[in-house]
């Protein structure tokens, strides 16, 4: 029989990020930050996201139909946590502009999500996202509204206890995602596996919890929420087993085309407004806990939502 991780267990996995201190969680999330930076250094385009919206009258929104709690459908509606932050963007969006701004949903995965905003389909991405060194070089980022860390689902009677005993296993994980270059790159340059871990991405976690159902890899990873998705979606979860793998940490943020400052001023002012009115720790109520994580947020959320309460 499996056992599930327990609520002060996942509590406790996080925790490290407080070791740092609001400093050390300032240099996590200082990719984040935009305007000034790349201001100076390079001129602004003719067109803002701002000023496409206006002129289209057309908000393009990228979500996810599959990735629960962050986005997915429900009877052909999109909702989720991160869907909901978006649309609550939205209406800050019509307010300020003063005129109604149609919503239109552009299905994303973890492959597509940063080509579409880059190529200008979607003006914004409401996902799972994780701020990186190399995704900044190319997009910026809101302030983040979550904090998140990798966690592998195996089955029950799985040797595999630790991350080290990925060795040379395969490994299912969002194409494309951050969890990719951890495991493939990352983790083996520093000499964490004694073979390459043969890596196999999925374009959602629903496809990759099949192929470790059917035995096409050997475990599968993902955000925490994603993964503890799936073991809730499992009519016999002691079959499986999930546990932090303890190899980061990570702040999520709405990734945005670079250049759009009074857009991500927007995007952060709304974020900053639900953990300050209390519509965060709901909504987390609302999605995170029916995913199975525990009904009261861990240290870190706490700490992210007191952070992101800006006076006035």
């Amino acid at each position: 029989m499996g056992r599930q991780k327990t609520g002060d267990e996942f509590r406790a996995s996080r925790r490290q990020v407080l070791r740092v201190g609001a400093a050390g969680l300032g240099a996590l999330i200082a990719p984040a930050m935009i305007g000034v930076r790349r201001a100076s250094a390079a001129a602004a385009p003719q067109e803002t996201t701002i000023d496409r919206i206006k002129r289209t009258g057309v908000f393009n929104l990228g979500v996810r139909d599959a990735d629960p709690p962050y986005g997915f459908l429900d009877n052909n509606k999109h909702v989720g946590f991160s869907t909901e932050i978006a649309e609550r963007v939205h209406d800050r969006m019509e307010n300020e502009l003063k005129g109604t701004v149609k919503l239109n949903y552009v299905t994303v995965t973890s492959r597509t999500r940063i080509p579409l905003l880059l190529n200008g389909t979607i003006d914004m991405e409401a996902g799972a996202t994780v701020i990186t060194k190399d995704r900044v070089k190319v997009v910026d980022f809101s302030i983040p509204f979550f904090m998140t860390t990798s966690y592998l689902i195996v089955p029950a009677d799985s040797p595999i206890k630790r991350v080290a005993d990925l060795s040379g296993k395969r490994l299912g994980g969002p194409r494309g995602g951050l969890q990719e270059m951890l495991f493939t790159k990352k983790l083996q340059a520093q000499g964490t596996f004694r073979s390459p871990v043969r890596f196999i991405g999925f374009e959602n976690p629903s496809e990759g919890f099949t192929a470790l159902q059917g035995g096409s890899v050997d475990g599968y990873t993902n955000d925490g929420p994603l993964v503890y998705g799936l073991l809730k979606s499992t009519p016999d979860q002691s079959k499986w087993r999930v546990f932090d793998l303890g190899v980061d940490v990570s702040p999520q943020a709405f990734p945005i085309r670079q250049y759009s400052s009074s857009f991500a001023t927007l995007i952060n002012l709304t974020i900053v407004d639900l953990c300050e009115g209390g519509r965060w720790q709901e909504l987390y109520q609302k999605y995170f806990v029916p995913a199975g994580l525990p009904k009261e947020s861990d240290e870190t959320l706490k700490f992210l939502v007191r952070m992101n309460s800006w006076s006035d």
